[in-house]
């Protein structure tokens, strides 16, 4: 049914290590403490954004529109709670509440017209774009004090955003591996046809992968905006990437029928620690992106080692 998890420390671990072994020999700036919280701080949402692409791809789908989603979360909200400063936590609801329901779009519109998710998704995606700059071509608003305490605050020492990707992670690993839903969403990403063979409800596991997809993209966007302070229009550019990145960098495949979400947590901090050191040494930013690709494409390719020699 494919519920297997690895019983054995995801191989991205050991990347991590090599990397923040390598970050402390060579580079002074990364060692302190005030580093170490800003890159927990920096990967929170994007923890959870990757908690929500693993729900879809995990089924054998994809989710190319939570950036943008992230971005029109990042911008309405902090609208509002300006507009609206006694209605914090109405405001916060709300923009969850839009971010599932577009989640649902997503899957009810696969559903129902049979396009490949890519390109619905990718549709998606512009139609959100277009939304963020018909609300406003520049920074807007100011988050609520609760959701910048989330996304910078402390509690006992411990980061706010650490405790909510905690939270968020072991709820992901709960649904995935040890719920009925996980293991009908993992058998329709190992084979859909045998899924549908066996009575499973792909319709409906599609749906519920979208809508997960679409509140984690409305959390990560609640906590973008608290890091950022405002409502920047651009804020979720290039998020659906990273995302993607480190589901698969996690060890979840493309196809679908497998997740390891503490892999992907591992993927997420490999991540933000590159970027970290990449920051710290005035790497530029298009380099960064090239950087990001080419592990992407190593991380698919160590994917499948026994399929390297064969013919197409």
């Amino acid at each position: 049914m494919g519920t297997s998890t690895y019983q054995k420390l995801p191989r991205i671990y050991w990347a991590l290590l090599v990397l923040v072994l390598g970050g402390v020999a060579l580079v002074p700036e990364f060692r302190t403490l005030s580093n170490l919280a800003n890159v927990i701080d920096q990967s929170a949402a994007l923890a959870v954004l990757a908690c929500g692409q693993a729900f879809v791809i995990a089924g054998g789908l994809i989710d190319l529109s939570v950036g943008q989603l992230v971005g029109l979360v990042t911008v309405l909200s902090c609208m509002m709670f300006e507009a609206f400063p006694g209605y914090g936590v109405a405001v916060a609801a709300g923009c969850l509440a839009l971010a599932a329901a577009i989640g649902l779009v997503n899957g009810e519109l696969i559903n129902r017209l049979r396009m490949p998710p890519l390109i619905l998704t990718f549709g998606m995606l512009s139609i959100l774009q277009g939304a963020i700059f018909m609300l406003t071509d520049r920074s807007v608003g100011q988050p609520a004090p609760f959701i910048s305490f989330l996304s910078n605050g402390r509690l006992f020492g411990v980061p706010a955003s650490l405790l909510l990707v905690a939270l968020v992670a072991v709820a992901s690993w709960y649904a995935l591996q040890r719920s009925v839903f996980g293991w009908h969403l993992l058998a329709m990403g190992s084979s859909a046809d045998s899924a549908r063979k066996a009575g499973l409800n792909l319709s409906g596991l599609t749906r519920i992968a979208y809508v997960v997809s679409g509140l984690a993209a409305g959390i990560a966007g609640l906590l973008v905006a608290g890091r950022l302070g405002t409502g920047f229009p651009n804020a979720g550019a290039g998020f659906e990437l990273d995302a993607i990145v480190a589901v698969v960098l996690g060890g979840t495949p493309l196809k679908g029928g497998r997740v390891s979400i503490v892999g992907i947590l591992g993927a997420v901090l490999f991540l933000g620690v590159l970027s970290n050191l990449l920051n710290l040494l005035q790497v530029p930013a298009f380099t960064q992106i090239l950087v990001k690709g080419l592990i992407v494409i190593a991380a698919i390719l160590a994917d499948r080692p026994g399929r390297l020699a064969q013919p197409a």
